[in-house]
């Protein structure tokens, strides 16, 4: 048997600091890096809080792959809280309810990459 390699319709490419986008949503800084390479089939978003994500929200086509590069917390997925820390990944899948709590340098990688559209608010969090 012979494995053929289909050819990927998306182009390597860099995204450059400067070329992300940078806002703050429900106390996350954050600089989303999608968008910028056509074809992407994940999305990449640098995030840090002091205090957490202040929206209890669910995503019903991405799942959310976050690493967590320092700092500790708690995520609640799924209403069940789960303790983090640096070093840590969290996987919540497509349509799982998830806030997080706590002081935190990230790297979020939605797969596929997100769309707001697909984004539903369930309830504002104290943080």
């Amino acid at each position: 048997m012979i494995l053929r390699h289909e050819p990927s319709r998306m182009e390597p490419g860099i995204i450059r600091r400067e070329d992300a986008v940078e806002f703050e949503k429900h106390g996350v800084r954050m600089r989303v890096y999608t968008g910028a390479v056509d074809g992407a089939s994940a999305g990449v978003v640098y995030q840090e809080t002091e205090s957490g994500h202040a929206e209890e929200f669910c995503h019903e086509k991405s799942a959310f792959v976050y690493y967590i590069i320092e700092g500790e917390g708690v995520y609640v997925i799924g209403g069940v809280e789960h303790a983090v820390r640096g070093g840590d990944v969290v996987v919540v899948p497509p349509g799982n309810s998830i806030y997080f709590l706590g002081r935190l340098r990230q790297v979020l990688v939605t797969v596929p990459p997100w769309e707001e559209r697909f984004e539903r608010h369930i309830r504002d969090v104290a943080v």
